[in-house]
């Protein structure tokens, strides 16, 4: 496992650990010395040596966050993301054989780090951001994307707030993309478009179900065939149920 190139001054290694490796790994970025996202705590021991100055955090989840703790570098975050990790949640114990403990970092809040600027992109969670290079149209978003049909909604999700972040980056009509856990995108501006378009058709059917007086259940079955792996390995705090919820309440 090493660092691949993945475009002009962007070199990523996909992270996983044993739970994860087939659905859920993570891409740790590298850009001009500074490193997006960890990974998760157990993975660690597989990052190649960072040769970084300085880690940014897109968000709090033991995921992105994880390995922050053993890399020994400054951290910089948002500030809700900051207090998050200066005193941990307890995990339930489903996210900590997936991914590891989320063990207290020291992170200190910054709006730029070099060339990366911060922007809030609460959706996703609540303390989402994405980093972006406003001279190149670089944008390491995280976990904004994830892919065009993604239906599975972790606590915290908000609807609204994931159509306005996903309007805020395609006004800065970034040149490239690069997904947490889709590696680099392609086309970002269509595919931003693409997402954008794909929540307000569902939320739309979604609505349209309810009104024929079907339950969250069945309009979640109807749209998307039943609950995901991940929904009833989680026993419903990461599901499709909980996405069906937040386009019908946030309507």
């Amino acid at each position: 496992m090493g660092w691949q190139p993945l475009g002009p001054q962007v070199e990523g290694v996909y992270l996983h650990t044993p739970l994860s490796r087939f659905a859920f790994g993570v891409w740790t970025f590298r850009y001009r010395r500074l490193l997006v996202d960890a990974g998760p705590a157990w993975a660690l021991p597989g990052l190649p040596r960072p040769e970084a100055e300085a880690l940014l955090l897109t968000h709090a989840h033991e995921d992105h966050a994880g390995g922050a703790a053993g890399l020994g570098l400054p951290v910089y975050a948002g500030p809700l993301t900051q207090a998050i990790l200066s005193a941990p949640p307890q995990l339930p114990l489903y996210r900590l054989l997936v991914w590891g403990p989320l063990r207290p970092v020291e992170a200190q809040s910054a709006e730029q780090v070099g060339p990366l600027e911060a922007l809030p992109t609460p959706g996703h969670a609540p303390d989402h951001m994405v980093w972006w290079d406003p001279k190149e149209g670089v944008v390491f978003a995280g976990d904004l994307f994830l892919g065009v049909r993604a239906n599975l909604a972790p606590p915290g999700f908000s609807f609204k707030d994931l159509l306005r972040s996903l309007e805020a980056v395609m006004a800065l009509k970034p040149k490239a993309l690069y997904c947490a856990h889709a590696g680099r995108v392609e086309d970002p501006l269509e595919a931003l478009r693409a997402k954008r378009a794909f929540l307000l058709e569902v939320q739309s059917e979604a609505l349209r179900l309810k009104a024929k007086g079907l339950t969250l259940t069945a309009i979640r079955n109807r749209l998307f065939g039943g609950e995901s792996p991940v929904g009833l390995f989680s026993r419903g705090e990461m599901s499709r149920l909980n996405f069906v919820r937040a386009l019908i309440v946030e309507a």
